[in-house]
């Protein structure tokens, strides 16, 4: 088939999904007045697939190893820094061009190369036929995919063998010579309702006692036994707010109920194979932490921005104690962009397939989560109190007030009120509103938590080669 067409995935998608919000079952997603947002932003990779602008479309699109036939890059494993490099590009470029992250092709790809390095070392060969196997599939179908990781988990103080209930984490409840059956539910999973495919993974380090959790394996969106339950994003403006020329985008979160569903072996790359269940977790984690990098980038740029703008709006730019903000968000952003970059130089390679730097992936995730909140205070700080009380878009339409508004509202001469009020709204959608505190929760827990990104800078970090220098420089024998 080749490339898709915004058209012919947007129709992909009616394919008799079960899928809950706000307590009803949708019948068509893409018509939904919050899931066709969710569309809509998944919809961007088609859009830029077909761009007619030569770079743009260069960069997301390539020729098929085998066939020259136009494809997604994202559907070609990374093997060089330069391929790396191109991830981070195509995912900053989405943004900045689409208003909206997509958030299919990417991460499932994370948790495609995840199974593909994996299988690679489990020492089975029908593993890595079978994920070679399906990204031709992928690849051939322009397929939009989630990474189902997270399970709901029950009792964070016990192991998956000794919840309450066996299904707290996802598991194979049966299996025969057709296949296995899926059983359980994940959660916190982002734009799942426009995938096409659900690529299942262990979210942990299983036990010897655990291998029915050891499971990966790839579920069509519309498989029985399959039910999203969406949790809500925004919908489209509303008249009360301002307006702009970026359209509103944004992927709502689902919880993927497996009930009993059945998968067949040529769609499952783990099964029972305990000892490799921290590889694969650690992999997508480390693929998926470049990720949310990368994706972080041009959202952290455009707060660094409106920061300034907000303090030249305000006539407060060349203060002494403002500039010392703006110094602080601006180093928080060039750090964020360097580690990336690093994370690139130097990858840790696994057969042919290049997975970014895993300790400097993990230092920039856990550098954009430590000082997040301190970069929202800051621009909050600037911004002043009008981002929380500022008059609607109704009200400056109002002849009878409107001048009342356009007199008192003004700032520095440079911008005009109603350019004033246009950033005083994105500022609030930023720092202030319901969508904002969602991305604060995210960038907490999102891709994994702080304490886990500490988890792996302590695993990967040389701590015992920096002690031998101490040691010597202390005339102590390296032992």
């Amino acid at each position: 088939m080749g490339l898709r067409t915004v058209e012919q995935f947007k129709e992909s998608l009616k394919d008799g999904r079960r899928v809950y919000i706000l307590g009803e079952r949708v019948e068509d997603i893409t018509t939904h007045p919050i899931l066709k947002i969710s569309v809509d932003t998944a919809a961007g990779d088609y859009v830029l697939c077909h761009s007619e602008a030569p770079q743009v479309r260069d960069l997301f699109v390539i020729p098929h190893p085998e066939t020259g036939e136009p494809m997604s890059r994202y559907f070609e494993p990374p093997r060089t820094p330069d391929d790396l490099e191109k991830r981070l590009q195509m995912i900053g470029t989405a943004i900045r061009l689409t208003g909206g992250l997509p958030f299919g092709k990417d991460i499932g790809t994370d948790a495609m190369y995840a199974i593909m390095t994996t299988a690679g070392q489990m020492g089975k060969p029908e593993y890595s036929e079978r994920a070679r196997n399906f990204l031709e599939y992928l690849r051939r179908n322009d397929l939009n995919l989630c990474g189902a990781i997270t399970c709901v988990k029950g009792d964070r103080g016990k192991t998956p063998a000794m919840q309450a209930h066996p299904d707290y984490y996802v598991r194979v409840a049966d299996k025969n010579d057709d296949g296995i059956i899926l059983k359980g539910a994940k959660i916190h999973i982002t734009g799942a309702p426009v995938a096409n495919e659900i690529l299942v993974l262990p979210t942990r380090q299983m036990r010897e006692n655990e291998p029915e959790y050891a499971v990966a394996c790839a579920v069509p969106a519309n498989a029985e036994g399959v039910t999203f339950i969406c949790r809500p994003g925004r919908g489209d403006r509303t008249p009360a707010e301002f307006p702009s020329n970026r359209p509103v985008r944004g992927l709502v979160e689902a919880m993927i109920v497996f009930d009993n569903v059945f998968v067949p072996w040529d769609r499952v790359f783990m099964c029972g194979e305990w000892q490799h269940s921290m590889m694969i977790a650690y992999t997508f984690a480390t693929y998926h932490r470049f990720t949310a990098v990368s994706y972080k980038i041009p959202v952290v740029e455009v707060l660094a921005g409106v920061a300034l703008a907000m303090a030249e709006m305000n006539g407060i730019e060349t203060r002494g104690h403002i500039r010392g903000k703006l110094v602080e968000i601006a180093a928080y952003v060039e750090t964020l962009k360097a580690l990336a970059t690093a994370a690139i130089k130097s990858p840790v390679m696994y057969g042919d397939i290049a997975v970014p730097n895993p300790l400097i992936t993990n230092m920039g995730k856990l550098h954009f989560a430590r000082h997040y909140h301190e970069m929202i205070k800051i621009v909050q700080d600037i911004a002043g109190g009008i981002i929380t009380t500022m008059p609607t878009y109704l009200d400056w339409q109002n002849p009878d007030i409107h001048d009342y508004l356009e007199h008192y509202l003004g700032g520095s001469s440079r911008y005009t009120t109603e350019e004033r009020m246009k950033m005083v709204q994105l500022t609030h959608d930023m720092v202030c509103s319901a969508s904002s505190a969602h991305m604060e929760v995210v960038t907490m827990h999102g891709e994994g938590s702080m304490e886990a990104q500490r988890m792996m800078i302590l695993m990967e970090s040389p701590l015992i080669q920096y002690r031998d220098y101490a040691l010597t420089a202390a005339g102590i024998n390296v032992q």
